[in-house]
């Protein structure tokens, strides 16, 4: 898995809040799509796969190029995937939208009702699909070795990937350029064919602005974390370190429980980095877990905590007492990997391995006992234990 794709790692900030097309027609960028579709009758799906290199991005709509002659103009229903393989993916919950009456001949935007928040360097499929009398806007031969996006599509921090082959394919080890003939429907099918590296002419605009009122958190609509490895810890406490701009509320803590495992964590809490101590009123020594081990993300909800600017640790024990595995982890995430220029979405933040606390970011603590996390792995090389916290600004 490679960092994400800041050419000067980190020292370029983005501008003001403003937006980011993938196919804009600048810098170098796809314009326009064909006057006329290729020839095709039956359902249809078309895809694009793509990624964002920062925090604080939200997917806000779907763009569709709808060619002069032959295009469809019915209604169309629009999804967002995370692309978990080369023929998988996991649909993310509320981002989806159905356009109303498209028109020929130009691009036809569709707004999501609530824009989505993304994860830092995830590959995401954008998917549209109908039933085609005419054809489907194509324009092959683009996303291959020695072809014009052989090195994917950049709009910084919005990116595009190469098709397989090329010099920046997906980690997923999906094609660009997808599509899929086996439904009409994005929201019940990922498309997963590819062909001839074609542009399949579906765009997404991203946006800096959150939602009014919105919470953050550091890992948003990221169903599968990457580059999982199972961990053998029994009693351990897990951390992340977190920073805050500003007063937010504490909404929940939220933990990845990964498939296959039968134990979730039994205490959970925030702590404070300067004092080495838990923040008052976040100890839950009974964690309630929104689902059941094994189920993937799962959440403590918090009702009147507020948490001021400051340093802390987000922070699960499991004190199972025998033999168990209940966490994986992804090595090297905040020292090579996505986190290693840090992640930050509106006040939350989390520092790399170099910018953190020291020992390090991604410290746990052994033990059954619920103390300051300050064991740093030299061997995990600031891992990521998938543990998360939902503020909001108050």
């Amino acid at each position: 898995m490679r960092t994400a794709r800041n050419p000067s790692q980190g020292t370029n900030p983005l501008p003001p809040p403003t937006v980011f097309r993938l196919m804009d027609g600048a810098g170098g960028r796809p314009g326009n799509g064909p006057a006329a579709t290729t020839a095709y009758g039956g359902p249809y799906l078309a895809g694009i796969v793509f990624e964002v290199a920062t925090g604080g991005m939200w997917l806000s709509g779907f763009w569709w190029w709808v060619p002069l002659t032959g295009g469809s103009t019915g209604t169309q229903p629009f999804a967002l995937w995370q692309g978990t393989g080369a023929t998988s993916g996991i649909l993310i919950s509320g981002a989806t939208a159905n356009s109303g009456t498209l028109t020929a001949g130009q691009w036809n935007y569709v707004p999501l009702a609530t824009p989505a928040g993304l994860s830092i360097g995830t590959p995401y499929v954008a998917a549209t699909g109908y039933t085609s009398v005419n054809g489907f806007p194509d324009t092959p031969n683009q996303f291959g070795a020695g072809q014009p996006y052989a090195a994917g599509i950049s709009n910084y921090p919005l990116s595009a990937y190469s098709d397989q082959g090329a010099s920046d394919a997906s980690p997923a080890g999906e094609s660009q350029g997808l599509f899929g003939t086996a439904s009409a429907d994005p929201t019940s099918q990922i498309p997963y064919e590819g062909a001839s590296s074609s542009n399949f002419w579906i765009d997404v605009q991203v946006t800096t602005t959150a939602p009014v009122g919105t919470s953050y958190r550091l890992w948003p609509n990221l169903p599968l974390p990457t580059n999982l490895q199972q961990d053998t810890a029994t009693n351990f406490t897990l951390a992340t370190e977190f920073q805050l701009t500003r007063q937010c509320t504490l909404n929940k803590i939220w933990f990845y429980s990964p498939t296959g495992t039968t134990q979730l964590p039994t205490e959970c809490g925030i702590w404070v980095v300067n004092t080495q101590s838990l923040f008052a009123g976040t100890d839950n020594s009974s964690p309630t877990w929104s689902g059941a081990a094994g189920s993937g993300w799962v959440s403590v909800s918090y009702g009147s905590v507020t948490l001021p600017a400051g340093d802390y640790k987000v922070a699960v024990l499991n004190a199972a007492g025998s033999p168990v595995i209940w966490n994986d982890a992804t090595l090297n995430y905040f020292a090579t990997l996505q986190g290693a220029n840090g992640i930050t979405n509106g006040p939350l933040s989390a520092p790399s391995l170099a910018a953190a606390t020291p020992p390090g970011q991604g410290t746990y603590n052994t033990g059954s006992t619920f103390v300051y996390p300050l064991t740093y792995s030299g061997a995990a090389n600031g891992a990521c234990y998938w543990v998360d916290v939902e503020v909001t600004p108050s």
